[in-house]
């Protein structure tokens, strides 16, 4: 079976939240965990701009490559 990989942006937590959300990007998806992360590394600012739209008041921690049975366990609690 071929693992996908989802980009996943990890907005920082103000003061007042104690959960972490996650900004999944479905698309476009990579079955190469290295294609992803080379498409992150060349895309950077639009990521975080695209993150920005979504998460106006929040911050980055972070850009992860995750494999889309991790982000099922993450967000929903499913293990594949």
């Amino acid at each position: 079976m071929t693992k996908i990989f989802f980009i996943v942006i990890v907005m920082l937590s103000s003061t007042q939240q104690t959960e972490t959300d996650l900004y999944v990007i479905e698309k476009p998806s990579f079955t190469d965990p290295r294609q992803c992360v080379q498409f992150v590394q060349i895309n950077t600012y639009n990521l975080i701009q695209k993150a920005k739209l979504e998460y106006p008041t929040r911050e980055i921690e972070n850009i992860y490559c995750v494999a889309k049975e991790k982000i099922n366990e993450l967000m929903y609690g499913l293990s594949t």
